[in-house]
């Protein structure tokens, strides 16, 4: 939890010292025997987390809890261990033995929960000692010991002294759970993460209250008093939800003399039964929400004289009288602005404003703003809150979490049930406008324009039984219907004709219709995945990019925008027209990618911006001088994200051999091999993602183009510039089929370029020195093997590291794209140099015809799919075809298996060959009592226990250093059903979403 500042109440007098030292003295001995007496009684809890909710995100974790009922199988913990979402726990006894919890209750405000286990699950007739609360018996100066689970070591116990017992409620936080209107005990300890839930004991082994925090940093813990704890169990033990009012306003401890400072007469006081010897302060009013009960009858800094019949209450009084209150009003007698007066405040179900309910959309979480959030800006409890933005439903990178939707489409939707109606007529990308201000500052409004993908899990409504604690779930019928493919609308703004730099101006002038051209090819370009895949969580993204074959749709851009393979696209055109896209192919050399829409779609519908659109007249690969010269001028025309032209001149400063790092997490693309020159002055990276780059004869000769980068660091901008010549290839295949190419076969292993130096000592003839110092700087090159890429295949070539390369066949190897990419080549004969031996080798070459990731199976929190190429190369284990690229936190296989990229190998002694088999595996295990569970908990039935649709699998999975480890895991079927998404091989097709 975040550090917070606590007021020094200073050390304890001697004479408590004293008395506490003897009673330590005396009472040792029974010390010493609590942790047997209680060791029964304690558990540890592991928590999974499954959908961001509230404030809580998808997460694992583990806490404490303890036993309060054994013959019920009843648990105390803390609210945060539960959380307020769907969730699974499992505790573990001292004895190692599991049982599955049941969330039965958390309290809509104050840091406690129940969980449910079915006493029949513990064998070897094991009965726990259930812990007796005895909150009467906690005072100031008492030793205690918190019996838990510290750093999830089992029965860790720690030891302390009670010092404050009427503190307020600590802070946390403004992006945590915190409590109020409750007192919280204070005392020094060094108990921390895992001890959360742990009961606080006394020498008799009672519970006198429950850990609940810390502040970070220092010995300072928390504990939550027990007197609203005992009210609620008793409730629970019946079956039946505790009674709990609100006025929607936040109270605060004062003491005496700050009342006096608010105005308050200690002698007008002391007339109205308010003593000050008799108590340590009163309550104050510290925070109203607006539209709540208490708005508008009492004010912030009004003082509580007394509640009904009861004068000067603390929490405990107020709330026991507020909550039998519950749809009455309740009588407050306050001091206000210098004068006394009863104030009548209707009394509102707490539970009407806790969420119960949220809707899920893809990947997106809806539900009604919830107390918790509007209490720290002080907001109306109104509007939708997104705790997830995510893939699925908002594909705007800026509409996301913190945001609470007011209207969409210009109807209010003051809660979640309001939202679902307007949506019931929104089809699957249909553009929708949603107006919406920030949770932490109300006044921070902002309307979007956003659309529900045409490829998402269909909608589902989940609700939370009050009976077992477990969520139900029900279609959501709305936004089932496809959009007609007709363009729309863009986002986007009717572009300028041109940009230009505050330097270009003489380019504009001078190359007017070049920029005018490029101008009606520039588009725009918005991403957003339908789900993890490849490493990659990337959900939405925007971009620019050009037309390279307008016959056949064909659009060029950074490979940065689909560096998530299952990226769902559309293109905008001139700022004014939309249409979807398919990812055609992403090329494995290079950092770019090429997108394919229907041109007859666009010419239907509007058919002048049709006919203004212009393609990139790109050179042809053959072509002697397409190739930009290091030291000529250039003019690099950038374009912009929503449209226009960004026009620069600048000069070709140097070419260089690019080779980047693959992130560990992710494993992003790797570029290697690939020549690129620098400009200099380069274009503003804030502009776009791909420019072009014109000679002085205007002639499209180079791509100034962002490389992608991984999750982990999306704000770094890195760009280099790339000749056209080299995409020529996979272009013109693209304009002639509606295949992946074929035209991309490499080596498997990466170059280093040599100086010439360099080479004569690794035993390069004097001959080839003399030959290639007489050639010009670009082609003065040299290249040797500095590694072999494909680890876990080394027989694929018969190269080695240290190899030098002269010639490809019968040509000098004078560049590093004459080695990088050899065209509808199987094979290829090289001349080396080895040992200082020349010889010739004849070396296969491998094919990139279509590595693309084509289909992606969702199970037990795993995305599993074909590995990608990064993958293959990083691992030295050959014949494994099924990969986890990500694991899903808030999953079951999380507690197994932290992260992903790793290999499957086995699934309950199954061998798991391809990707049939898991889908096969999926099917198989799927439990058949998922519906009648599900409609078991929405008839609010009740439920001995935390068994729940699913069942154990042992996984064997191998990790990318060849390491072997087999799992145990729960399918957990309820809140992890199992799907997938695909599409077929040619270019133009588009990812299907489908249940397993």
């Amino acid at each position: 939890m975040s550090p917070m500042t606590v007021e020094d109440t200073g050390p304890p007098s001697s004479t408590d010292s004293a008395a506490a030292g003897t009673g330590g003295e005396k009472l040792g001995i029974r010390w010493d025997t609590l942790q047997d007496r209680l060791r029964s009684s304690v558990v540890s809890i592991s928590i999974c987390h499954c959908f961001h909710f509230d404030q809580e995100g998808v997460h694992r974790s583990n806490a404490t809890g303890f036993v309060v009922d054994a013959e019920q199988g009843i648990i105390l913990s803390n609210r945060h261990v539960m959380t307020t979402g769907p969730s699974f726990h499992k505790a573990t006894f001292f004895n190692n033995q599991e049982v599955l919890l049941q969330p039965t209750y958390y309290d809509p405000i104050h840091d406690f929960s129940f969980f449910r286990y079915d006493p029949a699950d513990l064998q070897n007739l094991f009965v726990p000692r259930e812990i007796k609360l005895a909150p009467e018996k906690a005072r100031s100066g008492m030793e205690f010991r918190i019996v838990g689970n510290n750093s999830n070591e089992k029965m860790s116990v720690h030891q302390g002294e009670l010092s404050q017992l009427d503190r307020n409620a600590p802070n946390y936080g403004a992006k945590s759970y915190n409590d109020f209107n409750t007192f919280y005990y204070q005392a020094s300890s060094t108990s921390h993460g895992g001890s959360s839930g742990s009961p606080v004991v006394d020498i008799e082994g009672n519970a006198v209250a429950l850990n609940a925090g810390n502040s970070g940093g220092t010995c300072a813990s928390f504990f939550l008093p027990l007197e609203r704890i005992v009210y609620a169990l008793e409730y629970v033990r019946r079956w039946e939800i505790p009674p709990r009012g609100t006025l929607q306003a936040v109270f605060t401890h004062i003491t005496h003399v700050q009342a006096a400072h608010l105005g308050l007469d200690p002698e007008a006081a002391a007339r109205e039964g308010v003593l000050a010897d008799a108590t340590t302060g009163v309550l104050s009013v510290n925070k109203i929400l607006p539209g709540g009960p208490a708005d508008g009858k009492l004010q912030v800094g009004d003082i509580i004289i007394g509640v009904e019949s009861k004068v000067n209450p603390a929490f405990t009084e107020l709330f026991e009288i507020i909550d039998a209150r519950v749809g009455s009003p309740v009588s407050l007698r306050i001091y206000s602005h210098g004068e006394f007066k009863t104030v009548d405040v209707d009394v509102m179900d707490l539970y009407d404003i806790t969420p119960s309910q949220f809707l899920r959309i893809g990947d997106a979480v809806l539900h009604n703003l919830s107390l918790q959030l509007a209490y720290y800006s002080s907001a109306r409890i109104t509007g939708v809150y997104i705790a997830k933005g995510g893939r699925g439903f908002f594909k705007c990178s800026d509409l996301g979490r913190r945001n609470v939707i007011q209207a969409v489409n210009g109807t209010p939707t003051p809660d979640l049930r309001a939202l679902m109606n307007v949506l019931q007529g929104v089809g699957r990308d249909d553009p929708i406008v949603v107006k919406v201000f920030d949770h932490r500052d109300p006044r921070d409004e902002a309307v979007f324009v956003t659309r529900v993908p045409p490829v998402c899990a269909p909608g589902q409504v989940y609700t939370r039984s009050r009976v077992t604690g477990f969520w139900s779930r029900e279609p959501f019928m709305g936004m089932t219907k496809r959009a007609d493919a007709a363009p729309v609308l863009a986002n986007g703004v009717e572009p300028s004709l041109v940009a230009p730099s505050a330097t270009g101006e003489a380019v504009v002038d001078a190359a007017a219709g070049l920029i005018q051209s490029i101008e009606y090819a520039a588009v725009s370009i918005s991403s957003n995945s339908a789900c993890p895949a490849s490493g990659q969580y990337t959900v939405a993204d925007t971009g620019n990019g050009f037309i390279v074959c307008k016959q056949r749709g064909i659009v060029l851009c950074s490979s940065r925008l689909v560096r998530n393979p299952t990226s769902i696209l559309s293109v905008a055109f001139l700022g004014l027209v939309s249409v979807p896209a398919t990812l055609a192919f992403v090329h494995p050399l290079y950092p770019v990618a090429f997108l394919k829409y229907d041109p007859a779609c666009l010419h239907r519908t509007d058919s002048d911006v049709d006919g203004q659109l212009v393609e990139l007249a790109l050179p042809l690969p053959d072509d002697g001088a397409a190739r930009l010269v290091v030291g000529s001028r250039a003019t690099v025309l950038m374009g912009k994200k929503n449209g226009g032209l960004e026009v620069v001149p600048t000069s070709v400063t140097g070419r260089r051999q690019l080779s980047t790092t693959t992130c560990s997490a992710c494993l992003d693309q790797r570029f290697y091999n690939t020549s690129v020159f620098n400009l200099s002055p380069a274009p503003d990276s804030l502009v776009g993602d791909l420019g072009v780059v014109c000679d002085a004869n205007n002639s499209i000769l180079g791509l100034w183009v962002r490389l992608p980068c991984c999750d982990h660091d999306n704000k770094k901008r890195s760009y280099v510039g790339l000749d056209t010549l080299l995409i020529r290839p996979a272009l013109d295949s693209l304009c002639v089929s509606d295949t992946s190419p074929d035209v991309v076969h490499v080596l498997d292993v990466e170059f280093k370029q040599l100086t010439l130096e360099t080479a004569k000592v690794l035993g390069v003839s004097g001959s080839h020195i003399r030959e290639l110092a007489l050639a010009s700087p670009v082609q003065r090159c040299v290249f040797m093997v500095s590694s072999i890429l494909r680890k876990r295949q080394p027989e694929i070539t018969s190269l080695e590291v240290g190899d030098v390369v002269l010639k490809v066949g019968d040509k000098r190897a004078w560049h590093i794209d004459d080695l990088a990419c050899l065209r509808d080549k199987d094979d290829a004969e090289l001349t080396i140099v080895r040992n200082g031996q020349e010889i010739t080798l004849t070396v296969p070459t491998t094919s990139f015809a279509d590595t693309q990731t084509r289909r992606v199976i969702y199970w037990a929190g795993m995305f599993i799919q074909e590995p990608h190429w990064t993958a293959l190369e990083l691992t030295s284990c050959s014949g494994l075809e099924v990969f986890c690229a990500v694991v899903v936190g808030g999953s079951p296989v999380e507690h197994e298996l932290y992260s992903g990229n790793f290999f499957i190998t086995e699934i309950d002694g199954r061998p798991i060959l391809a990707l049939d088999d898991v889908a096969n595996v999926a099917r198989d295990t799927k439990s058949p009592d998922v519906e009648s569970f599900n409609n078991s908990v929405a008839s609010g039935l009740r439920q001995r226990g935390g068994k729940i649709p699913g069942r154990f699998v042992k996984v064997s999975v191998i990790t990318l250093t060849g390491e072997t480890k087999v799992v145990s895991l729960h399918t957990h079927d309820l809140y992890h059903p199992a799907w997938q998404i695909q599409r077929g091989p040619l270019v133009s097709d588009e990812w299907v979403w489908e249940m397993l």
